[in-house]
This record gives structure tokens, sequence and C-alpha cells, in this order.
């Protein structure tokens, strides 16, 4: 993506989608282009009253729409780890892959899927251990429903 000042994203001969790489990253206008275009957390749950439920917690989505249920993209990035009952979610880390300039989380419990998570190498994470989640409502980006 850094060659170029747009893109264009294609799936079976048509366009996705064109737009700057920071558009099309951060803010992919389905599914299939938010999973394209690097790693996503596809989160699918119930909303009430403008949140997110999910097991873990709740997260605001930034919208009082009466919608049953709403797909989310969370890129791990966006992310952060902090202390159990500092966040809005909370899980336990299933494994850490160390990746050089960060490590990859993957904590079960937050989510209805394991959510991969980017962090620090600075914070000492372990398998097991129960962990915080904080995520702006600015880092979700809500899907259309799939056809």
């Amino acid at each position: 993506m850094e060659l170029g000042d747009r893109i264009v994203v294609m799936r079976k001969g048509a366009i996705s989608q064109i737009g700057t790489p920071r558009e099309v990253y951060f803010a992919p206008k389905d599914r299939f282009v938010a999973e394209f275009v690097g790693a996503a957390n596809i989160v699918e749950a119930p909303t009430e009253k403008g949140e997110l439920v999910l097991p873990g917690g709740r997260l605001p989505i930034g919208s009082e729409a009466a919608v049953a249920n709403v797909t989310v993209m969370i890129r791990p990035e966006t992310i952060h780890v902090v202390d159990v009952g500092a966040g809005s979610l909370s899980g336990i880390i299933d494994s850490v892959s160390f990746i050089g300039d960060r490590q990859r989380l993957v904590v079960s419990g937050a989510s209805t899927k394991p959510l991969n998570v980017d962090a620090p190498n600075t914070i000492r994470a372990k398998a097991g251990d129960r962990i915080g989640l904080s995520i702006s409502p600015e880092a979700l980006r809500v899907l259309p429903s799939q056809d």
C-alpha cells in the first residue's frame, strides 16, 4: 500500500472500494475489504442502547440505532491492554507471539471469537493471564450486513 496514493480493491472482477491506503485500511466498505487489507477482528454481536453486548463486557458503538445484531471490524493495533476492570472488556490470553516490534496476543472470553491484539513488547503477558482491553469507539468500524 505504500506504492500509491490511491488503491483499488477488486473482488471477482468488480471494484469493491477505491480510496487512499488509510481510508481503505481504517474505513473498509465491507467485510471483504476489511479482511483483505490487513489483520482484522470481525465481531458479530447483539446491541443494546448503543453498545455491543459481548461475553467480556460492553463496547459503545456510537449509535443508538435499534439494530438487533451488528458486525464490526476492529484492527488488532487499536486494542489496548489495560488492567482488569480498567477497560470495557476483559479476557484471558490464549497465546503470545513475538513479532519483533510488538507481540500478538490471542485473547478469548472478551468476544464471541478470540481477538487478535497487537501489544507493545514492554507489556509482560503470558498465556493464562486475565487482562483488560480498552477500545476507542472510533476504532470500531460498523460493517454492512452481508447479503
